[in-house]
């Protein structure tokens, strides 16, 4: 049976906020980082010049997941493609094959050779496939992939856990959230690139930012407090 899909490729665009008038619950909205504009990151972020080209292929459930960390790399990234895929006819989760001669599939796979930036590279990808989505969905995507199979695969070897607080990883130890996997990658492909560190301090604060609303949120309203007239007196004491 021929597959059906419907990919959708996004490139890297500008920084600038632009605010809508209103979302479906009444917020304004920025339509860049697509975040409500209190929580609005684009005036925090300065797009860095990488050189090793960064193609995330991401699962569609993820396209407007709120807390996606994917529309930070389009903004923060000068090189950079975004490929969502599609569910075919099969209820597999496809993309188009993408020529990439050299690239590496960053994944956490046990075997793979580690991206450590204490070691020198002998020989850098010159582009890299990062696949966003849950850790399943991320693993469906390889899986329904023969181009994504084919690719070598490298992993990280992060110095700490993930500062994705907002979702949680299964492993946190060694499993980040796509745009820290992104930045991890390209300190050690390309150390001397400047600004990389300043994409992670805008998603720490996107993260702050949203924790705090949910704070917010969650706290209980005081109560008002009651008029004389509405307070009962207090039970006798004893037998009276």
């Amino acid at each position: 049976m021929a597959a059906r899909m419907r990919t959708v490729v996004w490139a890297g665009i500008s920084p600038a906020p632009i605010i809508s008038a209103t979302t479906e619950l009444g917020r304004p909205t920025c339509y860049r980082c697509l975040r409500p504009q209190p929580c609005c990151v684009c005036a925090s972020i300065h797009p860095v010049a990488n050189r090793t080209r960064v193609v995330i292929v991401q699962h569609p459930r993820e396209r407007r997941h709120p807390f996606g960390t994917v529309r930070l790399a389009r903004l923060g990234l000068r090189n950079v493609d975004v490929i969502v895929a599609d569910h075919d006819r099969e209820g597999l989760t496809r993309c188009p094959p993408c020529s990439l001669p050299g690239a590496a599939l960053l994944f956490p796979s046990p075997d793979a050779p580690r991206l450590d930036p204490r070691v020198e590279l002998a020989a850098p990808p010159p582009a890299l496939v990062v696949l966003d989505g849950t850790w399943s969905s991320a693993g469906k995507l390889r899986r329904d992939n023969p181009w994504i199979q084919a690719l070598p695969t490298v992993a990280l070897a992060p110095s700490q856990p993930g500062r994705y607080r907002i979702r949680k990883a299964p492993r946190p130890a060694v499993q980040l959230s796509t745009i820290e996997a992104i930045v991890s990658a390209l300190e050690t492909i390309e150390p001397d690139t400047v600004g990389l560190s300043g994409l992670l301090r805008s998603f720490d604060a996107m993260v702050d930012r949203q924790l705090a609303i949910e704070r917010v949120h969650r706290a209980p309203e005081p109560r008002p407090p009651r008029s004389a007239d509405s307070l009962e007196p207090d039970p006798p004491c004893g037998n009276g």
